[in-house]
């Protein structure tokens, strides 16, 4: 009983070290990696219920995974139910590129109307970013950017619609979300909208809004650093 304590944590690595050279799909290695935490579980209730005080370390040792990842569950599920996010509710960017995608064959990738409330009580800070330059060098520096992102890939740069999209892939499980960045000229300043998707799940656990608000506090910080080019 003592080594079946150690199953849980090679079921939760092969998960996650599955998912992250690619052998398997991302949310195939959540669900596997979720398994190894209710493996443990078992493992913990089974010794319990033996009643062998000899294997009270090893349920302790089963359970541990478990006690990291129920509080983690339980923070998702404060977040919405919803896995798009967009700054711009009305009327959000619509993606090309990632229709292209083999992964989104069939898929609907329109934005859904219910979404726009939810996002507006829930993120109430994920609005449009209003700069005053040029669109030409927002665009600019919003692709500079968009380049050095960990994870991050452009798969569609149109320089004439002022028009970046991409796919961001998360750490660990190799999760891949799609955005689409969109540069508009308002009242002589640069408005800058950004949409992101998650590809897997029905909920994003606050990511896709975190993915937008965080690339909007550098874009703004890095404003300064950047001189100023006439359009």
């Amino acid at each position: 009983m003592q080594y079946l304590a150690l199953v849980p944590y090679f079921i939760i690595l092969a998960g996650v070290g599955l998912s992250y050279v690619g052998m398997l799909p991302a949310m195939k290695g959540w669900v596997l990696s979720a398994l190894g935490v209710l493996s443990g579980l078992g493992l913990a209730v089974t010794a319990i219920f033996a009643g062998r005080s000899d294997l009270l370390w090893a349920a302790v040792f089963a359970v541990l995974p478990s006690m990291v990842a129920i509080p983690m569950v339980i923070n998702d599920l404060r977040y919405p139910r919803i896995n798009d996010v967009a700054t711009n509710v009305e009327d959000p960017p619509a993606f090309v590129a990632a229709l292209q995608a083999a992964p989104n064959t069939g898929r609907d990738m329109s934005f859904s109307e219910k979404n726009g409330p939810t996002i507006r009580e829930a993120y109430p800070n994920v609005r449009p970013l209003i700069l005053d330059e040029p669109l030409e060098q927002a665009f600019q520096r919003i692709e500079t950017l968009t380049r050095i992102q960990p994870g991050w890939v452009i798969t569609r740069r149109d320089a004439n619609a002022f028009t970046l999209e991409g796919e961001a892939t998360t750490s660990f499980f190799r999760f891949i979300d799609d955005f689409i960045i969109h540069v508009s000229e308002y009242e002589g300043k640069a408005w800058i909208n950004m949409r992101s998707k998650s590809r897997d799940g029905l909920v994003d656990a606050g990511a896709n809004a975190s993915r937008i608000q965080t690339f909007f506090k550098q874009l703004d910080n890095s404003k300064a650093n950047v001189p100023h080019v006439d359009g």
